[in-house]
């Protein structure tokens, strides 16, 4: 791709590729190592596995919206490399507190609750780390990516991390039972090292940060909140990340019933259905970065939103295998061609002192969307729509195909909202400059003013 001739975008795309994967393998090792070594015969065993994802998911809703005013007044280069840093010291310790090893003792063994208590302290603090890393990148990715290339970057990026998605469980759930948990940790401590360096080789622009000196911290966040919601273009990106990620959650939390339930087949498919989105979010992405600059962003962007609605809705009235595998394949390409588009569009509609605060309360806005969705699905299949049969026009319906219905046309309606707010929208960078003032020179001609 021609963005990868960009050295500092290159450097980054290569860290953050390995950084992800080495995320995606610690994360499935553990859900592996919780349920099937520490947690094994024990009742606690899936509230322990939860209790991970918990804190994955607290800081996201906490410190997610708050870290922008941070990003935006500090170094993005220098917040990325010290989160990092801190990242790799923090599994570097999970590692070792995994299977402590003491001088003039030997290798000691933690009791149960002190080896959950290490996990769950880790994964927080590097969530925590990770939403002030996040914002950064992508402000950083404003300042060394060319406005027509984003898309491309962006594309980039999303395909690698399906790629991740994909490889990640396999590769975590062979180090887990062939070589021990502490191999999955010190694998992403590994990562974010590697991340790390490359980050500390990329040369970046100057930056233009938050000036806080007359400001506090909450006029400064409500300064990023005007912003987003005073910008027709930045709800419309709100909007579509808010629908997407809520079809996603529900896929997410009622899976495993499609298919046993809908395509009447038998659980193990389950993992081949993953598989298939995971390849279709990385062809869309492919194909999403060629084609967003002759479709232009703000039609991509309301274009994938429909689309992914009806995709949506037709995988609703699937009831063969392979249909309903050709159609989660084009549900992982649009759910993604939605997210090729948010990034680039934040970007050239947000001025850059304002992208830390505007990215940081969109992301994780999306994700409680998510978590939203998937806890709703749960709940109304499991109790209002439990049982649930009903006809309508001739047509059968059940309780996992009814609420897929639901989000599917809830998607296709917003998309049409996002197409109102999306127009006429004009980017920072293609708005007409002020002109430039201009003094008399002593021979009368006018002269430029020198920039100060």
């Amino acid at each position: 791709m021609k963005v990868l001739t960009n050295r500092n975008f290159a450097l980054l795309w290569l860290g953050q590729a390995i950084s992800n994967l080495g995320d995606v393998i610690l994360g499935a090792a553990l859900v592996l190592w919780i349920a099937n070594d520490l947690g094994r015969g024990h009742s606690w065993a899936p509230v322990a596995v939860s209790g991970v994802f918990m804190a994955e998911y607290a800081p996201v809703a906490i410190i997610g919206p708050l870290a922008g005013v941070f990003v935006d007044r500090w170094s993005r280069r220098l917040t990325m490399l010290r989160t990092d840093g801190l990242r790799m010291a923090l599994t570097g310790c999970l590692a070792w507190a995994l299977a402590p090893t003491v001088p003039f003792f030997g290798e000691l063994e933690l009791p149960l609750g002190w080896q959950l208590g290490a996990v769950y302290t880790v994964v927080l603090l590097d969530q925590s780390c990770g939403q002030f890393f996040n914002p950064a990148r992508l402000a950083l990715i404003g300042d060394i990516v060319e406005p027509e290339d984003l898309a491309r970057a962006t594309s980039l990026s999303q395909a690698t991390m399906g790629l991740s998605v994909i490889l990640g469980p396999a590769i975590g759930s062979l180090l887990v039972f062939n070589l021990g948990i502490q191999w999955a940790v010190i694998a992403d401590a590994l990562s974010f090292g590697i991340s790390f360096l490359t980050i500390a080789l990329i040369r970046a622009p100057g930056e233009k940060r938050l000036e806080s000196d007359h400001s506090s911290f909450s006029q400064d966040f409500r300064a990023g909140l005007r912003v987003l919601f005073g910008s027709r273009g930045l709800l419309a990106v709100l909007l579509a990340s808010l629908l997407s990620m809520s079809a996603f959650g529900a896929l997410n939390a009622l899976a495993i019933f499609f298919v046993t339930d809908n395509l009447q087949a038998q659980p193990n498919l389950y993992g081949p259905l993953g598989t298939v989105l995971g390849l279709g979010a990385i062809a869309g992405a492919l194909i999403t970065g060629l084609i967003a600059n002759r479709l232009g962003l703000p039609r991509l962007l309301w274009g994938a939103t429909f689309a992914l609605g009806l995709t949506t809705l037709l995988l609703a009235r699937m009831s063969s295998v392979g249909p309903a595998f050709g159609l989660i394949f084009l549900v992982g390409a649009t759910w993604i061609a939605v997210n090729v588009a948010v990034e680039p569009l934040v970007l050239r509609l947000t001025a850059r002192e304002f992208v830390g605060r505007v990215t940081a309360v969109l992301t994780p806005a999306g994700s409680l969307a998510s978590v939203l969705s998937a806890a709703l699905a749960g709940s109304l299949v499991s109790t209002v729509l439990h049982g649930f049969r009903g006809t309508v026009f001739g047509l059968a319906f059940g309780p996992v195909d009814t609420f897929f219905c639901g989000i599917g046309a809830l998607v296709l309606l917003g998309s049409t909202a996002v197409h109102l707010l999306m127009h006429d929208v004009r980017f920072l960078d293609e708005q007409p400059k002020p002109e430039t003032p201009t003094l008399a020179s002593p021979s009368g001609e006018q002269a430029e003013t020198p920039d100060a």
